[in-house]
């Protein structure tokens, strides 16, 4: 056999055109060589004579693309192979193989100019050689013995008929692979993706490790709990301060290697062990920061506890029994209670509760609380199920301290406002009338009387409405009490006698409809009798004090220190009020904002403030980010030192209902357009970088994070009540999927205007695509791999099941903060104990 390249190709073929690569040998290139050769074609004219047979001997030539040497299983090979013995290759005789070697060095050269189809010279350009012949042909094909088969070889092609398959499958692969790359866009490799991953999977160390987390809080000391809080009852840990002074970078290094070391032991919860911090107020610190050396600025000495701190509010809207405007039941409900009418004409609201294989109805009328270990006992967790009578949208634990609250048992007082009825609809900006009538309830949450320890080491505990205040103005669609010691001191001995003033427990801000912010002190409970089955209704004539923006509607709030508020406004705007003196002096006529910025094109719905000292040197300085939520979509964090300039964290193309500030890690937390919980790092290592924590299926109402432990929880207008551990989002790995626990949804029958709380479900897990509802990337085009329906998000929600509030016990100390506190439409609200477990059973 010859060789493809010993063969000389014709020399018409061998002008490649622009563009393709040119595979002739460098015989077939060289100028001074001979014509090429070619077979002839069958019936193209007589053979030549012997003499030019024999001077031709000695040239090669190569088949045409006919030839069964370039097609294995061409017809004419296989018959050869059959006239040959009918087997295969290798058993042909010695001399058929001779004879095929012979044809093939014996084939004679023709003038490969003369010899083109004029068809052919035609579509390729061609010109006509002077004094050639079109159709003359000076082949000569020696004679084939008579008992080899004649191969017949493919006739002259016709008119306008490509001649590709004279070309070598070299040839043709150029012009092919030319082809394509002319007529088709150059795909990336389908490995880019693949490849990028697995760069950043051999990366975690850097990306996901220690640095990942935020520096925390930058005050130099901890508080931790020595021993178990039991649900905050009497027998708590004490605290126990911890100094951190020294430089900020090693103190928050060595936080974050602990965390990053011992939260693969966690689960969900956060173990009392974990329980760290006091929540920094600039009220805390009384040290001289002038004075101060490096070492020394954790020293307790320097710093307060929250429970002791006092403000100078002492006697400010203390009155005695005699000065209160007490309404009875009848009065309360005809203008100031909710009124929960529901389809059949009842007064009190139907739920199923208990495990969700054998639900039980439970009948709930207003002021009616019962505990989850009689709805269902299987729920590990203490706490209660109550009743307000509309829809929850203000809630509030007040803050007050261990060694007033020890006096009545360890209560514990929660602040709860409502609408009139499921059907009202506030709109924003719409101011309602300063007549208008609402009310605040005053829940207490103690242990029972007769303090028997349930399951060995929790309590038995009841929660009571102990006052209604029945205020002007309007329902309330925000609380927040004053965060530091408002409360008045009082003599236990003296309680009952005529003309003892009645101490109150605190100082009860209340965004109300007529878009005013109004400020009431709460009397002490203890101290006014009432009747057991119902709750001591207080009219409250007119409030401590009254904010109002004449052109604008106050939507939320948040204190930033113990006395100065930031409210965001229904025009885009934030004002900030210092209130202390109005307080003290009771004149509440000129009291003007001091900042007023705008901050949103809309309505601010959430705020939150970031407090963090502004630095090492200014513990005692007031914090200075303000988070905020806007209706149209934006989430901004701005710097009070530079109130021109708001820095947009996020922008969605739906209302940002709900952002928080999240203490333990010094970053901010909103919802985004999937509705799911992100936080954003905003200093230190990957700044700007946000970490997924959770996924809700409709739109965010509230979230709630402690100044003392990560447990972040959420709610939204699905029925959920989501909780979280915020280490395992930020120290999550890049594939890992969301680690979630439901603590309890609620469902609603509209056919039979029932409810049902499922509340024994196990903890979650949800990859990345399934919490957002996106497909996941290489099955996108596959409609059938869609996330599963009860995944699938909506803003198509029943109001009745909405979660419009959550808040976390922060007021009354370390040992009290495991306390959780949520409500929504329905009108029902669930008080609970929360604590988190360790994976091995103890801490590391």
């Amino acid at each position: 056999m010859v060789s493809l390249r010993e063969r000389k190709a014709r020399a018409s073929y061998s002008n490649v055109a622009d563009g393709l690569e040119n595979l002739s040998s460098e015989d077939e290139q060289d100028p001074e060589a001979g014509p090429s050769t070619r077979p002839s074609k069958a019936g193209s004219g007589p053979p030549n004579s012997g003499d030019e047979e024999e001077d031709q001997a000695d040239d090669t030539s190569f088949s045409s693309g006919e030839s069964s040497e370039f097609k294995p299983d061409s017809p004419e090979k296989k018959a050869k192979g059959k006239e040959n013995g009918g087997g295969s290759q290798d058993e042909r005789s010695e001399e058929d193989e001779d004879m095929e070697e012979d044809d093939l060095a014996e084939e004679d050269d023709i003038d490969d100019e003369d010899d083109i189809d004029p068809s052919l010279r035609g579509m390729s350009c061609t010109p006509v050689p002077a004094g050639s012949s079109k159709t003359k042909s000076s082949t000569k094909i020696k004679k084939v013995p008579p008992t080899r088969p004649n191969v017949s070889l493919a006739a002259p092609p016709i008119h306008g008929q490509s001649e590709i398959s004279l070309l070598s499958l070299q040839h043709r692969a150029v012009i092919q692979a030319s082809s394509v790359s002319l007529t088709k866009a150059s795909n990336p490799s389908k490995n880019l993706d693949n490849e990028r991953h697995s760069a950043r999977e051999r990366d975690q160390s850097r990306v996901h490790g220690p640095s990942a987390a935020p520096s925390g809080h930058q005050v130099p000391f901890e508080t931790r709990l020595n021993g178990s809080p039991n649900n905050g009852w009497a027998g708590k840990g004490e605290v126990q301060w911890i100094d951190q002074s020294g430089p900020s970078f090693l103190r928050n290094e060595n936080r974050r290697n602990n965390d990053w070391n011992r939260n693969v032991n966690l689960t969900f919860g956060a173990p009392w062990e974990e329980w760290r911090g006091e929540g920094w107020f600039p009220e805390l610190f009384v040290g001289n920061e002038d004075e101060l050396q490096e070492g020394d600025r954790g020293k307790r000495d320097n710093w307060l506890l929250r429970d002791e701190v006092r403000l100078g509010l002492d006697d400010v809207g203390r009155w005695a029994k005699e000065e209160l405007h007490f309404l009875t039941e009848e009065e309360a409900e005809e203008s100031y209670l909710p009124t929960p009418i529901y389809q059949n004409g009842e007064s009190h609201i139907t739920c199923y509760m208990g495990p969700h294989d054998r639900q039980t109805a439970q009948t709930f009328s207003i002021f009616e609380s019962k505990p989850l270990s009689q709805t269902n006992p299987v729920v590990p967790q203490e706490g209660h199920t109550f009743f307000a009578g509309g829809p929850i949208w203000g809630m509030d634990w007040c803050p007050y301290p261990d060694s007033k609250s020890g006096d009545f048992g360890y209560e514990q007082y929660l602040a709860v406002s409502t609408l009139p009825h499921l059907d009202t609809r506030p709109h924003i900006a719409e101011k309602w009338p300063q007549s208008s009538n609402g009310s605040i309830q005053i829940w207490a949450l103690s242990p029972s009387s007769s303090d028997i320890p349930m399951n060995g080491s929790t309590y038995n505990s009841q929660m009571t409405c102990e006052m209604v205040l029945c205020v002007n103005g309007g329902p309330a669609m925000q609380l927040k009490w004053m965060p530091l010691g408002v409360w008045d001191e009082y003599n236990i001995s003296s309680m009952g006698q005529q003309g003892t003033k009645i101490p109150k427990i605190g100082v009860l801000a209340a965004i109300q409809l007529d878009g005013s912010i109004s400020f009431y002190a709460v009397p002490h409970p203890r101290f006014i009798p009432r009747d057991q089955d119902h709750p001591v209704y207080v009219k409250m004539d007119k409030p401590l004090l009254r904010l109002e923006i004449p052109d604008a509607m106050a939507m939320c709030l948040d204190w930033i220190t113990g006395t100065r508020i930031a409210v965001g406004l229904s025009n885009g705007h934030l004002a900030v009020w210092d209130i202390y003196d109005a307080l003290r002096t009771g004149n509440s006529q000129d009291v003007l904002p001091s900042l007023y910025s705008p901050i949103a094109a809309s309505a601010i719905r959430s705020i939150s403030i970031g407090r963090l000292p502004p630095s090492e040197k200014q513990l005692g300085g007031e914090p200075f980010y303000v988070l905020t939520g806007s209706y149209d979509g934006s989430t901004t964090l701005l710097d009070l030192r530079d109130p021109n300039s708001p820095i947009e964290l996020n922008k969605a193309r739906i209302p940002c209902m709900a952002v928080k500030w999240i203490a333990q890690m010094a970053s901010p937390a909103l919802c985004d357009i999937d509705y799911i919980i992100q936080i954003i790092k905003t200093r230190g290592a990957h700044a700007g970088r946000s970490h997924t924590m959770s996924s809700h299926r409709g739109q965010v109402w509230d979230i709630a994070s402690s100044d003392y432990h990560t447990m972040l929880v959420s709610a939204g207008s699905d029925g959920a009540v989501i909780m979280t551990n915020v280490n395992a989002g930020f120290y999550r790995k890049r594939r890992a999927p969301l680690a979630m626990h439901r603590l309890y949804e609620i469902d609603y029958s509209e056919i039979r205007d029932e409810y049902r709380i499922i509340d024994d479900i196990l903890p979650e897990a949800q990859s990345l695509e399934n919490a957002t509802s996106r497909r996941p990337p290489t099955i996108a085009k596959r409609a059938t791999h869609d996330p599963p329906t009860h995944l699938l998000k909506t803003a198509a929600w029943r109001p009745e099941i909405g979660i419009h509030k959550l808040t976390w016990n922060d007021g009354c100390g370390l040992a009290k903060a495991g306390w959780l506190a949520s409500g929504g439409a329905s009108g029902l609200g669930r008080v609970e104990w929360i604590e988190g477990r360790w994976r091995y059973g103890k801490a590391p």
